[in-house]
């Protein structure tokens, strides 16, 4: 409920804003990258955007859709355990572009927040403690956990724009859940390549 008022105030915001703002140039964008996290598991987003213009900067108001799969392994005492999280996130994303023109090439700097459904599937194994939960076939247990919470993302990140509306950006959003399940970690940081052209 909370996201769903989250995402219709955003867009009443992107509506005022952009009936208030004179520009000319592209508008539109989509994006699409792929990347890592800490522990070297596999991240990926794609997303639309709508941007507004500034003498010198830009605002990209957009929606985000994010994904990733993270494994860790520890060792306690003489048992080793290796956690997997799948998390998937859909979310509304406000970016502020540095020194970015549409219609312009060369550097500039990302800062953005956003609000985010964010579902978490969690689970932890062990092939030698008994003690997690069901049993495993081979020997050991697991347990697992499956959930959603809201949360917020924290995006900080360089680009470089290319003539045609075409621009490449090295981001690291960083994804916080309100509610992680299970012992699912509350904080996700990610680091992405991305690819995004402006109509």
């Amino acid at each position: 409920m909370k996201i769903t008022v989250c995402l219709i105030l955003f867009g009443i915001l992107l509506i005022g804003v952009s009936t208030a703002t004179a520009q000319t140039g592209p508008r539109i964008g989509l994006r699409a990258g792929v990347g890592t996290d800490i522990d070297l598991g596999l991240a990926y987003g794609a997303g639309g955007n709508y941007l507004l213009t500034f003498p010198q900067n830009s605002l990209e108001l957009g929606v985000l859709l994010f994904g990733g799969s993270f494994e860790e392994t520890s060792d306690e005492g003489i048992h080793t355990y290796k956690e997997k999280t799948d998390i998937f996130v859909f979310g509304a994303m406000a970016n502020y572009l540095i020194g970015y023109q549409p219609d312009m090439t060369g550097t500039f700097f990302v800062v953005g927040m956003g609000l985010a459904s964010i579902s978490v599937e969690w689970e932890e194994r062990s092939d030698t403690d008994v003690s997690l939960g069901p049993l495993l076939p081979g020997g050991g247990s697991m347990q697992s956990v499956d959930g959603s919470s809201a949360g917020t993302v924290f995006n900080l990140g360089v680009g470089h724009a290319f003539k045609g509306g075409f621009d490449m950006r090295l981001e690291v959003p960083v994804i916080l859940t309100f509610s992680a399940p299970g012992e699912a970690s509350a904080v996700v940081p990610t680091l992405i390549v991305t690819a995004g052209y402006r109509f």
